[in-house]
């Protein structure tokens, strides 16, 4: 079947790319951020699939928020009937979609679960870098057969352009310079991948394990600084915080020294090397935090004029003027800086920017891209590369700080934030929940991360709109009790010289019979997944129930307003929906009143106010309260 592009016409260069791939059965673009890869994807996808052998087209995203936005593009700007398909498909309907659809995009993960179901001729591979090792992307190839294949990404790191090539295909580099003029911005933005060594992953095991040993505790602090200390700025780092006389040091010293011996010290420095060899440039500058960092990377980079730009506390005021002669110097090409160099340093030659230490400081990260945003004469386009480790806080400090630079006003060029996003701890909890409303008690063990961890995570997918919750009834209505019934307790015990008034206290019997919900009853799910835990768990939702509710709602904690309605649940959740604006975050106490029996009960919701969102709150606010009448009813 011939199918082809609507309403978009590819440039030259696109057009050339995808001949390329279209000349060969396996093949693999590398086109920089920002300059059309998933057109010439679909340009070779409507190619390939109008060729004799090829029926069916397997397209490939590495996250679920990639699936939904690579979806739209197939379906929107091509003629091809393109489904998109999650592991929290029915197992019957997701048989039907890997047997009948002309395209079906997904995750390589779900692919891989399903593998013995597949019938593809052809796959596409976006951010095909991830092809290597055991990630899934990998895994799928070696285990499937396709006949055509074509990879996209905008950086593949040289070291694994042999795994890379092996698997999927020759691989065709793209820079800017390749590109017309009219289609070069004055800066662009990459991010390149820098996963964790074997020997890494143990020390990061190692800190796990101790941050939940000491979780609750004064110090439970410091194995998360230990973390963060190890992605951020490699083995180094941490070694040499631990070789300092510091509490982290006397704390988990033995448990890491042996671990660290074990490990090299610099776990960027090929990425960053990469970087340096991927990008013509006059003048590059690496920001880095530590100065045993910036040190050793002085006399890593081999084949470079470098020079240390590291702050008048290491340097002296005369030192530090003269490596700023130097940094300025034409023979230096390369300026390694701490953050002595983020601000009031002039390098109009400087094009290349490497983000070594991710920040999430707006100011900083701000400050950094300052050093190359002047332009040149000869429109030479600039570039920001940020070297970020996958699934850890690293990868979260950029996303952060690419959020928060872009609320400041700044306009990130070609990063990918759909990319960031995807190895951000957001997909971690999300990747979690997906198909599976869970509890928190089960996402600490299924996390392998500290309650506190966790909750913080849980609460971030919240505020950004991926994760919303509902209660469920606990089996012992004791446990819903309001606090008042436990001090009642504690201040019986009291002697009355140990009350705070002198006296006792006695509180109203009523108070028994007032119900707060606690975490522990949550069930959290991706907000994706509401119909799913609503089949799932059906009573958990309310659907015709007209009930009397007091709502207190708001943007926010200090900002709140109050109404009293009767109704169904969609016409409570329209209420609120029309006092709230779109997507904004709300806050809502959701409080029911019976006099007879006598008790209360409030749930309290936040997260973000869409529609679906507001009646699944609203729902199951109403089959609360019924479930919680009956019971009192025959207590």
């Amino acid at each position: 079947m011939s199918h082809q592009l609507t309403g978009v016409t590819p440039r030259s260069y696109q057009e050339e790319a995808a001949t390329w791939a279209g000349e060969r059965d396996d093949a693999v673009i590398c086109l920089p951020t920002g300059s059309g890869k998933t057109l010439v994807g679909c340009m070779w996808a409507c190619d390939v699939l109008a060729e004799p052998d090829v029926d069916r087209l397997l397209v490939l995203e590495p996250s679920r928020f990639l699936v939904e936005q690579v979806h739209e593009y197939l379906t929107t700007q091509t003629t091809i009937d393109a489904q998109r398909l999650y592991g929290t498909t029915p197992p019957q309907q997701r048989q039907t979609q890997w047997d009948t659809a002309t395209a079906v995009v997904t995750t390589p993960q779900t692919a891989f679960n399903d593998r013995g179901a597949l019938s593809f001729d052809a796959a596409l591979i976006d951010e095909c870098h991830h092809t290597a090792g055991q990630h899934a992307f990998a895994q799928l190839v070696r285990a499937y057969d396709f006949d055509r294949m074509l990879g996209l990404s905008a950086t593949i790191p040289h070291s694994k352009e042999a795994e890379i090539t092996s698997l999927i295909g020759a691989i065709r580099r793209w820079s800017w310079h390749d590109l017309p003029d009219a289609h070069v911005p004055d800066w662009f933005g990459e991010v390149y991948d820098t996963p964790y060594p074997t020997a890494y992953e143990t020390v990061v095991e190692t800190l796990t394990d101790l941050r939940c040993d000491l979780d609750g505790s004064r110090v439970a602090g410091l194995p998360s600084l230990g973390i963060r200390m190890l992605c951020r700025d490699g083995a180094l780092a941490l070694t040499e915080t631990l070789e300092a006389d510091t509490k982290m040091g006397a704390l988990l010293g033995d448990e890491l020294r042996p671990l660290l011996d074990q490990c090299r010290d610099l776990h960027k420095l090929q990425a960053c090397r990469d970087a340096l060899h991927d990008h013509a440039f006059e003048k590059a500058v690496i920001f880095v935090d530590r100065v045993a960092v910036a040190t050793r990377l002085s006399t890593a980079l081999a084949g470079y004029q470098t020079t240390t730009i590291l702050g008048r506390l290491h340097d002296g005021t005369d030192g530090q003027q003269e490596a700023l002669a130097q940094a300025q110097a034409p023979e230096t090409d390369v300026i390694i800086a701490t953050a002595a160099g983020e601000e009031g340093i002039d390098l109009p030659a400087a094009d290349l920017l490497v983000v070594w230490s991710n920040v999430v400081n707006s100011v900083r990260f701000i400050q950094r891209l300052g050093r190359i945003m002047r332009q040149s004469d000869d429109r030479r386009p600039k570039a920001a590369v940020y070297l970020a480790t996958p699934d850890s806080p690293d990868y979260e400090a950029l996303r952060t700080g690419v959020a928060r630079a872009s609320a400041a006003g700044l306009d990130v060029v070609g990063i990918d934030e759909d990319t960031i996003l995807s190895n951000s701890i957001i997909a971690r909890v999300v990747d979690t929940l997906e198909a599976t409303p869970t509890q928190l008690d089960e996402l600490f063990t299924t996390m392998q991360q500290p309650e506190s961890t966790v909750t913080r995570w849980v609460q971030q997918t919240i505020q950004e709109g991926e994760v919303c919750y509902v209660y469920a009834v606990p089996d012992n209505l004791d446990e819903w009790r309001s606090a008042a019934d436990g001090l009642a307790s504690f201040l019986d015990e009291l002697s009355p010289d140990e009350a705070a008034d002198g006296s006792a206290v006695t509180l109203a019997p009523e108070v028994r019979n007032n119900f707060s919900p606690t975490q522990d009853h949550r069930y959290y799910t991706c907000r994706d997944d509401l119909d799913l835990i609503r089949t799932d768990m059906p009573a958990l939702f309310d659907t015709v129930t007209d009930r009397s509710l007091e709502i207190t709602y708001g943007p926010s904690n200090e900002s709140r307003g109050k109404f009293t309605t009767r109704g169904t649940h969609s016409e409570l959740a329209a209420e609120v929906e029309d006092r709230l604006d779109d997507e904004s975050q709300f806050y809502a106490t959701v409080t029911h009143s019976s006099a007879v029996p006598q008790f209360s009960v409030q749930l309290t919701y936040h997260g973000v106010a869409t529609r679906d969102v507001l009646e699944a709150v609203t729902a199951n606010a109403n089959a609360i309260t019924t479930e919680l009448e009956a019971r009192v009813k025959a207590e």
